[in-house]
């Protein structure tokens, strides 16, 4: 006997998909004698129009119009805008998504995206499966944006205190609520090798500080820019560049490097993020949740070079509190705070020192446990007094 776990998202940004990913690769860890099966739906592929586009209008908004998401995000942020808007979407989303539910037929429905929360309680019921729990796992740090918090979801999983205490302010009911980190991959912490084993494979010199340069799986934004900044500085590390998906990006940057001061590693789109990570002891990347949450387990301290209007504004006050880097928003403070860093080797320890005590460990694997157990007991978990985790 199988049970059943469907994992809801939509594919605006890779994050959602990566943190579902996260959790459905810990599920496959689970061997208690009932077989665990589990599909990811981008639900908007089954709307239709305007929401059906969400995806590629959410990719052009960032690229060509950030100010423009990020007013939209906070007109949207509020409870009564944001309900008039799930109002407005209902009759674009209800029918398909009930299809989707009586079709799979799933024992757990994990809602891991903002917009999914309220259509999916409304399709629950038009399914006739209110018996059928509807865990909400929260993927963005800080003051997450309104539509995360449903008080009416069976369960809640937050990623980290200050989204806890959002959540209480908007009305979740702390019976309902977990604190257990930010889901990222397994392999995140199944790391084994040294550091000077992970190089010496890469081929990374040895003694050289090295720095590595991230934007998502897409390789967009300021990574150019930024690159080029710190390429010129002849500060004393190495250049280890991530450039995803943009070929002509990773092309332009091999290209440029042999008259660049700097030294240089140029890499397209990598499945070995977490040994690079371990590699590195520095971290010049964009605020999404996902690498922040992967920068604190591998323990690599950050410079936060671009954000995510709206979105990930609360990722860039974690950042700041927490310890664990700085945020640099032009290419000149990203020079400044990498320089201060480089060449202060107790600040950089003192930062490392700071992530050994926020990182997640664990988080996807008792994240998979707790749908697991539900999945298994066949009803909604029973309310109760909240257990906190190591997620800070």
């Amino acid at each position: 006997m199988s049970k059943r776990v469907l994992f809801l998202i939509s594919d605006t940004g890779g994050g959602h998909r990566a943190g579902a990913m996260a959790i459905g690769a810990a599920l496959d860890e689970i061997d208690e004698g009932t077989r665990l099966e589990w599909r990811i739906d981008d639900i908007a592929a089954h709307c239709t129009f305007p929401l059906s586009k969400l995806g590629p209008a959410y990719s052009a908004a960032l690229r060509f119009a950030p100010p423009i998401y990020g007013a939209l995000y906070h007109a949207t942020n509020g409870r009564r805008r944001y309900r008039t808007i799930v109002r407005f979407c209902e009759p674009l989303y209800r029918e398909r998504l009930k299809d989707v539910f009586t079709q799979y037929n799933p024992d757990v429905i994990v809602s891991v995206h903002p917009l999914l929360n309220h259509a999916a309680l409304r399709a629950r019921a038009d399914a006739g499966m209110d018996h059928v729990p509807i865990v909400t796992v929260i993927t963005d740090l800080g003051r997450v944006h309104e539509g995360w918090l449903l008080p009416e979801a069976d369960l809640t999983i937050v990623p980290a205190r200050e989204v806890y205490n959002r959540a209480i302010e908007r009305g979740v009911p702390p019976s309902r609520l977990r604190l257990i980190g930010h889901p990222i991959h397994p392999k995140f912490e199944d790391v084994s090798a040294t550091k000077s084993e992970i190089r010496h494979k890469l081929g990374l010199p040895q003694e050289q500080t090295i720095a590595l340069l991230m934007a998502g799986g897409e390789g967009g934004g300021k990574l150019l820019p930024t690159t080029l900044a710190l390429a010129k500085t002849h500060l004393p590390f190495h250049l280890v560049v991530i450039t995803g998906r943009n070929a002509a990006l990773k092309a332009k940057l091999e290209e440029l490097a042999p008259s660049l001061p700097t030294p240089m590693t140029v890499l397209g789109f990598r499945n070995d993020v977490p040994e690079l990570m371990r590699a590195a002891d520095l971290l010049v990347t964009k605020a999404g949740p996902g690498t922040l949450a992967e920068a604190s387990v591998a323990e690599v301290p950050v410079v936060v070079y671009d954000y995510v209007p709206g979105q990930e504004s609360g990722n860039l006050d974690w950042v700041r509190t927490s310890g664990i880097g700085v945020v640099a928003l032009t290419t000149a403070e990203v020079v400044q705070s990498v320089k201060r860093i480089v060449e202060n080797s107790e600040r950089l320890a003192t930062m490392r020192a700071q992530l050994t005590g926020i990182a997640p460990r664990g988080s996807s694997r008792r994240i998979a446990e707790l749908i697991a157990q539900i999945a298994q007991a066949g009803r909604k978990p029973t309310p109760r007094v909240p257990v906190s985790a190591a997620a800070g």
